[in-house]
């Protein structure tokens, strides 16, 4: 009886830690967050109703099985695990963390993460806004903080030129 009752309390145990594990894909969605679509239009933020002719939704239901890794800018902190990031005329990206990060993360810090795209659409009365979770933090390389420092100058170019006309 005593086996028996560790066992099934053992299995309950194992089930609820297999439950919460938020575990994030391995296989990467090619699929970039800086989009030089964005600047055919300076004008407004870039919005997304379909992804190489698919319909955004069922783009994001087709690849829930695979991981994002996107560089962005921090722009609202939530709590110590939830955070808004954003370049200029990209949609905001909503972002919840598995495990809080050791170092606090601020508004103005750039950031790296992996994570599953879940969801597109209104948050917080924004709109639009990319959902990510469950994410992890990775560190930035250098590439990519070069990917967004020159995505950020051709925002700059492209809409002095828009003024200018």
């Amino acid at each position: 009886m005593k086996k028996s009752l560790f066992i099934i309390i053992l299995c309950g145990f194992m089930w609820m830690i297999g439950c919460s594990t938020n575990s994030i894909p391995t296989e990467p969605l090619e699929f970039s967050y800086i989009d030089e679509k964005a600047l055919q239009n300076p004008e407004q933020e870039l919005t997304y109703s379909e992804i190489d002719g698919e319909y955004v939704h069922d783009f994001i239901d087709r690849n829930k099985d695979k991981t994002v890794r996107w560089t962005a800018t921090v722009i609202r902190v939530d709590d110590e695990r939830t955070f808004e990031l954003q370049e200029p005329l990209l949609p905001t990206i909503l972002v919840t963390v598995s495990d809080a990060p050791s170092q606090p993360i601020k508004v103005g810090d750039l950031v790296t993460f992996t994570g599953v795209l879940t969801g597109y659409g209104e948050t917080y009365g924004k709109d639009p806004l990319w959902v990510v979770r469950p994410a992890r933090l990775e560190k930035t390389t250098e590439e990519e903080r070069s990917a967004v420092e020159a995505y950020r100058l051709a925002v700059e170019n492209a809409k002095k030129e828009t003024d200018s006309e």
